[in-house]
């Protein structure tokens, strides 16, 4: 008998006799018995550590409150005095920047905190002569300072042949697709869903103002770390953490699994910057450093306008957004040539945001769009990606509402403003692009109604402003031939991303044209000169190689589900496949990764260590060591286990010499290490036998990836015999399992 009336004898208000399957009531009227299940909260390992960790958040809430009340009425007093002035103060537009709309809104704990940050700002609304009479007051040290110190395709014959034109690539898109695709509802990967995952508890909410990279609410900018708590904002199957989050099945404790558990940092007030700032001239040496590095792969300024305006050579803008992107490339300029860890980007870029008031939203002009991109690509870089997504997509908007997107067949501008709109178009569509790959977010950038040409491969010097015929193209390397080469590279495989994040995934036949005719015409158009193997200037080293890295990581994303396939979800199930394009596919996954190992690791011994080489290097290099840690794990006896070993023993040091520059480093040698244990070192017992996570229990990790339906079912107490019927159900869908 049910323990329960059922629901047409409760909706009736009548005595069940709760019989299974159906009562006496139902059985005379004919009706559909239906017993509710009394839900229960589900005894497991995984329930409790949940519950654990939100008790453990709560406590170090109320932690965090109980400090704030201990602090006294003065404490209070003063934030209200501090928030008071803040608002009167909104009259002379220096409370108009988001961070203040923000406050205005949201009563929180951070009102204290906030006001001291805002009474910091410099007045953004002054004349330069002013301004600078600013810096002294606003910028001045405290006595007492709590801040820290601070494979090879063909290349083509003509040096002069474009890269291949956003025709060209549709065209080979195209190409590349004809044909029956019946094949793809049979591939080894089924759906795009196999590398995703649900959040655990809430939703995929993100709160990134705090700027703390720790703990619970640890976010990396490059999204190949898992977070426990799902305040990182959603990472689809392309990203780094989908595949972390497939190999490790304590992915779902989350990052901290690799680094000891720290206390709450104290609240405390830090001065803008690390040193007194009395004059815009101390910004020269790191707007300097901007141009020496960063502008050679992304020049979305021109170089000769901006020094010209910020040395007064000719007017400066009087629109605050030139201000703002002053102190943006100032705080780039900083960031990423620092050769040791630094703050005083981040007292630069509060400077920018200081600025950036709420009613520039009702403007729209050039300077923005740049300032505003900029900013996009610092906050991801500074591991705040959710809020450079949003600047991100203000600067498309804005560019669109200023017709960036166009070009006009009798327009008669000027030739230069015309190359620097195309520089500035293809600087937003990469930035975008990368962040949407990055992310694996859904791929919202238009193809269609875009008609604008690539930048030209010319030195500064070919067009001027009183430039009237186009110039030749240069048959060199110049500070736009990255652009033109990462520009084309997406406009190549945007295509491709599209495939494999949507359901179903691609077949390896299909995955397989794809990566010959469109990734390969696309390494067929790069110029002699920046072609793969060809020797750079110093300054273009570093763009050169994250081109190379970058295709061979693409490649990587392409093909590593059906590594993953063939490792763990075959072997569950004694299962021999002998396709020949999988085996095409694997391989080539296999070869992208030891190529980016080998590329990135050879970069960072030989050339200079700053931050820019450090994050990109990390991004890449992550990513691609985590193919044979897979490898290794499961399949210990392979012919390449030592080439494997090699890899993850080449990268180890690689990743610990980069956790000077960037933490995120350690967080990443510390999930190698933890994945690996006695894998990489054959005398230790257990080298030479897979995992000793059983192919099934690594299954059992996949269910909430795979299937998140089956998540939610297991919590309202369904019988696990269900979750094995459904994984079978889907195995026997597979090509070759009948």
């Amino acid at each position: 008998m049910a323990e329960l009336a059922c629901h047409e004898c409760r909706r009736r208000k009548s005595k069940c006799n709760r019989i299974i399957p159906s009562c006496l009531l139902c059985s005379k009227f004919d009706r559909r018995c239906v017993y509710e299940r009394q839900v229960k909260t589900p005894l497991t390992r995984r329930h409790l550590t949940e519950v654990e960790e939100e008790l453990s958040r709560t406590k170090a809430l109320l932690r965090q409150l109980q400090s704030e009340q201990d602090a006294g009425p003065s404490y209070q007093k003063r934030s209200s005095e501090d928030l008071q002035g803040t608002r009167s103060s909104n009259d002379d537009m220096r409370g108009q920047n988001f961070g203040t709309l923000v406050s205005s809104v949201v009563v929180s704990s951070r009102q204290a905190s906030t006001a001291d940050e805002r009474d910091g700002a410099i007045d953004r609304t002054d004349d330069p002569p002013s301004l600078e009479r600013n810096l002294a007051q606003n910028y001045e040290t405290p006595s007492q300072p709590n801040a820290r110190a601070s494979p090879t395709g063909p290349t083509a014959s003509n040096p002069n042949q474009p890269i291949l034109s956003p025709t060209s690539c549709r065209t080979s898109y195209r190409r590349a697709n004809d044909g029956p695709r019946e094949s793809e509802t049979n591939s080894v990967i089924t759906s795009g869903l196999s590398l995703e995952a649900p959040p655990s508890s809430g939703s995929f909410e993100w709160d990134e103002r705090t700027g703390k990279a720790s703990g619970d609410r640890f976010v990396d900018g490059m999204a190949s770390l898992t977070s426990r708590s799902n305040e990182g904002g959603y990472l689809g199957v392309a990203s780094g953490a989908a595949l972390l989050r497939m190999t490790d099945s304590r992915s779902t404790k989350g990052v901290d699994t690799y680094c000891p558990d720290q206390p709450p940092e104290p609240t405390v007030y830090r001065p803008p910057v690390s040193f007194a700032l009395i004059s815009l001239s101390q910004l020269e040496p790191f707007v300097d450093a901007y141009f020496q590095l960063y502008h050679c792969s992304y020049p979305i300024v021109h170089e000769a306008t901006f020094r010209a305006q910020f040395m007064e050579v000719v007017p400066r803008p009087s629109d605050n957004a030139w201000q703002v992107l002053l102190f943006v490339i100032a705080a780039i300029g900083a960031f990423t040539t620092a050769t040791q860890p630094t703050d005083v980007d981040i007292g630069l870029f509060e400077a920018a945001k200081a600025r950036l008031a709420i009613d520039v939203l009702e403007t729209g002009n050039l300077l923005l769009i740049q300032a505003l991109t900029l900013i996009s690509n610092y906050l991801q870089k500074r591991n705040k990606p959710n809020s450079g997504y949003n600047y991100m997509g203000l600067a498309r908007r804005i560019a669109m509402g200023i017709g960036l997107h166009k070009e006009f067949p009798t327009w008669e501008a000027n030739l230069l403003i015309i190359e620097m709109r195309r520089r500035c178009w293809y600087c937003l569509y990469i930035f975008d692009v990368g962040g949407i790959v990055t992310f694996s977010r859904p791929f919202d950038f238009p193809n269609d109604g875009i008609d604008v040409e690539l930048p030209m491969n010319v030195h500064d010097s070919d067009i001027t402003a009183g430039s009237k015929q186009r110039p030749s193209p240069a048959p060199e390397t110049t500070a736009y031939t990255h652009l033109r080469a990462q520009s084309t590279f997406h406009l190549a495989t945007s295509p491709i991303y599209i495939r494999i994040i949507s359901s179903p995934f691609p077949s390896a036949t299909s995955l397989i044209e794809m990566d010959d005719h469109l990734i390969g015409d696309w390494m067929a158009s790069l110029p002699p000169f920046f072609a793969e193997g060809a020797p750079q200037k110093p300054k273009f080293r570093l763009c050169h190689s994250i081109l190379r890295w970058r295709y061979r990581n693409f490649r990587i994303l392409m093909f590593r589900p059906f590594l993953v396939s063939r490792l763990i979800i075959r072997p569950a199930e004694g299962i021999q496949d002998s396709d020949p394009y999988v085996d095409v596919a694997v391989q080539r996954c296999l070869n992208a990764a030891r190529e980016s190992v080998e590329l990135i690791c050879t970069f960072w011994i030989e050339h200079e260590k700053n931050i820019m080489a450090c994050w990109y290097g990390l991004y890449f290099l992550f990513q691609a060591i985590l193919i044979p840690v897979i490898c290794l794990r499961n399949d210990p006896q392979s012919p390449l286990v030592l080439n494997w070993r090699d890899q993850i023993f080449r990268a180890m040091p690689v990743l610990e010499s980069m956790g000077r520059l960037n933490p995120t480093a350690l967080r990443c040698l510390g999930v190698i290490r933890s994945l690996c244990g006695t894998y990489l070192d054959p005398s230790m017992d257990g080298w030479g036998r897979p995992t000793e996570e059983s192919p099934q229990t690594q299954l059992a990790s996949l269910y909430p990836l795979m299937w998140p339906t089956l998540e939610m079912a297991q919590l309202d107490g369904v019988d696990s015999i269900l979750q094995e019927s459904t994984i079978m159900d889907f195995m026997n869908q597979l090509p070759g399992l009948e």
